[in-house]
């Protein structure tokens, strides 16, 4: 059956190999529910500029973990690694904001608190596949928007910028990344839903009876077993 495109521009449907020869660069990510993308796309009316390269909404994302360049055979193996906390992952939610910062100096981005524990997990069951130079740096929990120009730095007037949001993380995406001229193209290879064991965090006081109406979701796919 042939894959159907729910995703406009960058992002395409679920492929289990690269058209690369031999690996794939890949990194494990949540992506933001609809709820939070409205708060996003409010900033950038706001920091217009042309010193900046803004990330089309359809790839914003927040990375748990880079892995580099796996090998196409590896790549059943990292999947059921995944699968693995999926199945016992505690509920978490993605918590948003307070305002648009700067990673860096060319990295224009609104912090994410909340996904330190599943960053951990993920970091863990890949390690063994992780190939990336970055593989001990320590989790910063970000959703980038844009990247300065080169020889350019964020511009101060971009900072600062009020948006929050906060939104159940429900799965996680394995996904591969190809460097295009105009920019990063992505496609998803592995989708693992999360179960949502109940670690007493504070998942229930952010969506319990304090919360009037609930989150909507973008779930194009159908989560692995």
């Amino acid at each position: 059956m042939d894959n159907v495109d729910c995703y406009p521009d960058r992002v395409t449907p679920e492929r289990r190999y690269s058209i690369q020869t031999g690996a794939m660069r890949l990194f494990v990510a949540a992506w933001p529910a609809e709820s939070a993308l409205g708060a996003l796309a409010d900033v950038r009316p706001i920091t217009e500029t042309p010193d900046l390269r803004w990330v089309p909404p359809v790839n914003w994302h927040v990375t748990l973990a880079f892995l580099g360049s796996v090998p196409d055979d590896e790549h059943d193996e990292l999947v059921e690694a995944l699968r693995s906390i999926g199945r016992s992952a505690p509920r978490c939610a993605a918590i948003l904001g307070p305002e648009a910062s700067v990673l860096g100096t060319r990295v224009l981005c609104v912090p994410v608190g909340g996904l330190g524990e599943l960053a951990l997990m993920v970091r863990e069951c890949t390690a063994p596949f992780n190939r990336s130079k970055d593989r001990e740096e320590s989790f910063v929990g970000h959703l980038t928007l844009a990247r300065a120009n080169r020889g350019r730095s964020v511009p101060l007037v971009a900072t600062g910028v009020p948006v929050s949001s906060v939104w159940p993380v429900t799965e996680i995406r394995l996904v591969s990344s190809t460097t295009r001229p105009d920019g990063a193209e992505y496609s998803q290879t592995a989708l693992v839903a999360l179960d949502g064991r109940d670690s007493g965090s504070t998942y229930e006081h952010v969506f319990g009876d304090t919360v009037t109406g609930s989150p909507r979701f973008r779930l194009p796919d159908t989560p692995l077993p």
